[in-house]
């Protein structure tokens, strides 16, 4: 049937070109779906059929087909979907971007109960939710269209805006399939420790952070991990998205942060573990990503490795757990990544002195360096550019604790670089 034909007979049948809903009033009867034609010819893609406004009356969404809806921000308009399931595996729907409508997409189990949303904003943005683990039942794929701004009323004297016209009723398309989950592949849902995936050193894992406030949750083993191994870990980037990630011991303490720039990865190294007395043997690792991305998985891999010597022990982000700068070295090879903070601290000396920190920083990075002692800030070197050597020194009183704390630039890669200390007698105030 031409596409002229079908449209003709949609009219006919809904009673005017717009999209109307038919509603439930009083104890009226349940208003029978109409079957519509199948404009597109078969092939697994039909047109979406009214009233489907609630969960009682949603349309079946076949899994592997295909269902042309539309939205009317203007009239509070939502679509229901029933999505059958029949087999375990990982659920993902997809709704193709909309001109001129903000579009949103949500899931709700068997009980009603919303279990992700897709909200990435703007019209012309694709939802989606790539990966939710369901088991057989019953579960509803909700479409909404936002409602456009109102608009602003003109200041007084203003002459009258032009009239706006309303945004047209626009179609999108709907698909939902049920794949197995794939070896080594993150298992939603995992937002808390009692759901999360497992971690193994070695084994890379690939997962989603695919719907708003997506939360991702891993499981780091150390059972197998030697005392003397220090680990790295690498997340890769995400296309448009902003990853955060926190990493945690096993009774909840938060060992280190990362806040990597929008499109970038993440990286920790020479991350030492930390096993608190009658812990359990494991490290917890959060992550979450702002805006979503349904079509780009990441892929998390942690390696176990003999530390460098003289190199940087991780975690030493913050003032308070900074690592102690070997009493009997002068230099200490350390390395910095997008969101990193790295703290030193020089052991304290009977005697007043002069010191100083020389930070040679790596091509690819632009750092600057800080020196606070007995907890004040004491000198500041921010040189700009990347490959800047930077310098901080100050007086430090008999017995005072001094740290050096090192950060960088957004604009910088990751990289190697050396904290080089120069002792000598006090300065003259």
């Amino acid at each position: 049937m031409k596409w002229g034909v079908a449209i003709a007979l949609v009219a006919a049948l809904s009673g005017c070109g717009n999209k109307k809903r038919q509603r439930r009033t009083g104890d009226a009867a349940p208003v029978e779906p109409i079957a519509l034609p199948n404009v597109d010819g078969g092939g697994g893609k039909s047109d979406e059929v009214e009233p489907n406004d609630g969960e009682d009356v949603a349309m079946p969404l076949a899994l592997g087909a295909q269902i042309h809806g539309r939205i009317d921000p203007a009239d509070s308009d939502a679509d229901f979907f029933r999505i059958d399931v029949a087999q375990a595996g990982a659920l993902a729907i997809e709704v193709s971007a909309v001109d001129g409508t903000d579009l949103t997409l949500e899931l709700h189990d068997s009980a009603g109960a919303v279990v992700a949303k897709s909200d990435r904003g703007g019209a012309k943005t694709k939802e989606g939710i790539p990966n939710w683990g369901v088991t057989p039942g019953r579960y509803i794929a909700v479409v909404r269209g936002k409602k456009p701004p109102a608009a602003k009323k003109p200041k007084r004297g203003a002459p009258a805006p032009a009239p706006t016209t309303t945004a047209p009723v626009l179609p999108y398309d709907i698909t939902a399939t049920v794949a197995p989950p794939a070896p080594n592949a993150e298992r939603e849902p995992d937002d808390d420790r009692g759901t999360a995936n497992d971690l193994i050193a070695g084994d890379p894992v690939t997962g989603y952070l695919g719907w708003t406030n997506d939360t991702d949750v891993w499981k780091l083993s150390l059972e197998a991990i030697s005392a003397k191994n220090t680990l790295d870990l690498e997340l890769s980037p995400v296309e448009g998205v902003v990853i955060t990630a926190e990493l945690s011991d096993g009774v909840g303490t938060v060992l280190a942060t990362r806040k990597a720039p929008k499109g970038a990865g993440l990286v920790l190294r020479n991350l030492m573990p930390q096993l608190p007395p009658n812990a359990p043997p494991f490290h917890y690792l959060t992550i979450k990503g702002t805006p979503s991305n349904p079509e780009s998985a990441y892929t998390l891999r942690v390696t176990a490795k003999n530390p460098e010597a003289d190199g940087e022990l991780e975690p030493n982000d913050t003032l308070d757990k900074p690592m102690a700068f070997p009493v009997d070295r002068t230099v200490v090879h350390a390395h910095w990544s997008p969101g990193d903070v790295d703290c030193f601290a020089i052991a304290p000396d009977p005697a007043a002195r002069t010191v100083e920190a020389i930070i040679e920083t790596p091509a690819s990075a632009d750092l600057s360096a800080e020196l606070y002692v007995d907890g004040k800030l004491a000198g500041k070197s921010e040189a700009k550019g990347k490959g800047t050597v930077e310098k901080v020194s100050a007086n430090v009183p008999a017995n005072g604790k001094a740290i050096v704390k090192v950060r960088g630039t957004d604009a910088g890669g990751e990289g190697a670089y050396d904290v080089k200390l120069v002792e000598g007698a006090p300065s003259a105030p």
